[in-house]
């Protein structure tokens, strides 16, 4: 357990400062965005959405087409088809957090590059997610960027949405309760069980 605990830290040590870093070039590269911010994140979002979310679902459904994994009870499913399965299921979760932070933060950066920057990178780290789960498991720790970053990017855009509404009290009282949760969860599960 420690030492895939290390194999995955080492894997997020690699891959963060190369995202940070990917991001803010992307960032400041992509030329200046004039369009409408919704349909803007509307667009990231179905792109992001469809090269890796639906890539995987392809992915799990050309598994199950071709191999005798056709019959999903015969329990004849192979590991690279339970990675897929994984992967979907994980990138399915990410994107619950990742779509209605592009909105917000569509609605609150006022540059849309922002945006670009963000549905490109989160695409980059689920793909880096599945290339890491199929060289091993804990190799999977080379895409939690993505997750990061949505998690980021959600709280940015629901702070700012409390900020609009009652200031710092507006912040408090929408990331303070998922702060403490997150605390929690962080003391509470380190503990073996």
């Amino acid at each position: 357990m420690a030492r895939g605990r290390t194999t995955i830290v080492a894997a997020v040590a690699l891959s963060l400062p190369v995202a940070i870093g990917a991001w803010f070039a992307l960032r400041r590269g992509l030329p200046p965005i004039d369009a409408d911010p919704m349909l803007f994140a509307l667009q990231c979002a179905g792109a992001a959405i469809l090269l890796a979310l639906m890539t995987m679902v392809e992915a799990v459904a050309h598994e199950r087409l071709y191999h005798t994994s056709i019959d999903p009870l015969a329990g004849a499913d192979s590991s690279r088809l339970e990675v897929n399965r994984r992967c979907l299921q994980n990138t399915l979760e990410q994107t619950a957090i990742f779509v209605p932070g592009l909105f917000l933060l569509a609605h609150y950066a006022g540059d849309l590059r922002a945006v670009a920057a963000t549905a490109i990178v989160w695409t980059l780290g689920r793909w880096a997610f599945w290339i890491g789960y199929h060289i091993g498991p804990m190799w999977r720790g080379l895409g939690a960027f993505s997750m990061f970053q949505s998690l980021l990017v959600l709280m940015y855009g629901v702070g700012s949405f409390g900020f609009e509404l009652a200031g710092l009290a507006g912040v408090a009282a929408l990331l303070g309760p998922f702060l403490a949760i997150e605390a929690y969860l962080f003391i509470a599960l380190r503990k073996p069980a």
